[in-house]
Order: structure tokens, then C-alpha cells, then sequence
């Protein structure tokens, strides 16, 4: 079971490294515990940022990461659930963020699909997970495109699906 206070204490222990805002809105955003605390991902260009903290005031946690070097599993474009993790590491802690959207289709084969955002966040230290957070219901934005994928492939890597791993071009 993970512990709040524990939870704060691993984010909090970090420093803050000056993320830029983002240019083209969030590739990803959630609150937790009821609207207390906010995450951030933002795509500019070549970099990724991420932002954790406060939804009110100055974030604990705010990292930038060229997309080289960020840790991106895509989803692999089948099924109904589009989904991505995405691991940034700083200073041994590994955050990864996952984020999906579920189609599911009417029950009676006609109408509308239904959508459904969900996510969170995972704190790791080598291999003992430290807190899993997951976002308030209804609060996550994520606009699933392919643009940090792409953004990889810009700076040269490509992912190959037979065997999940990233590479040269």
C-alpha cells in the first residue's frame, strides 16, 4: 500500500529545473486527490517537460528532457483502448505517466461510442515502487496524437513493434 505522505515526500525531495510553459497546450494533464495536486506533460518541439505539484501554486517537481531520452511505449494501434506510457528519470526516481482512452463501442451495436480518459502516475526507485497515483475522475487531458513519436523519429529513433524496443533509423 502506497502511503500519501510518502507519495509528496518523493516529489517534493527534488528541485525545481525551470520547465518552459507549454507552446501548444498539454500533451497530457490530470489532477489528483480531489483537485489538490496537478500533472503536467508538454511537448515543444524537442523536448518534453513535465510539472507536479499544487493545482494552486508553484510546482514540487518540474523537469525538461529532450525526447531522445525520454522513455515513450506507444500504443501499438489495435484494439479499442488507445493508450502510451511515457517514463521520465531524474536523480535514480523513474516517473512514468500512462494515460488511455477507452472506445467502447454501444451495446446494441448502434449509437455512439463512448469515451473514457484515464491515468496516472507511477514513482519508482530501481525496481521498489514508491506510489501510484491515479487522476481524478473526469480531469484527464489527453489528446492522443502521435507527435512525440514523431518527434523521436526527428531526432533520429524509431521504435520497432516485434520487439518493443527503440533504435536508430
Amino acid at each position: 500500500m502506497v502511503r500519501p505522505s510518502l507519495t509528496v515526500a518523493v516529489v517534493s525531495a527534488l528541485l525545481s529545473t525551470g520547465v518552459q510553459a507549454c507552446e501548444t497546450g498539454p500533451y497530457f494533464e490530470c489532477t489528483f486527490r480531489d483537485g489538490a495536486k496537478t500533472v503536467e506533460l508538454c511537448l515543444n518541439e524537442k523536448t518534453l517537460s513535465y510539472q507536479f505539484g499544487p493545482s494552486n501554486g508553484k510546482p514540487e517537481l518540474e523537469l525538461e528532457r529532450d525526447v531522445t531520452v525520454v522513455e515513450l511505449a506507444p500504443w501499438p494501434g489495435i484494439g479499442w483502448t488507445i493508450w502510451e506510457e511515457i517514463t521520465i528519470r531524474n536523480k535514480g526516481y523513474a516517473y512514468t505517466i500512462y494515460a488511455s482512452i477507452d472506445r467502447t463501442p454501444p451495446a446494441s451495436g448502434a449509437g455512439d461510442i463512448v469515451v473514457k480518459r484515464s491515468g496516472g502516475i507511477s514513482v519508482k526507485r530501481g525496481d521498489e515502487e514508491l506510489a501510484v497515483l491515479t487522476c481524478d475522475p473526469g480531469s484527464v487531458v489527453f489528446p492522443w496524437s502521435e507527435s512525440l513519436l514523431e518527434a523521436k523519429k526527428a531526432a533520429g529513433q524509431c521504435f520497432e513493434k516485434a520487439s518493443g524496443q527503440w533504435g536508430g533509423c
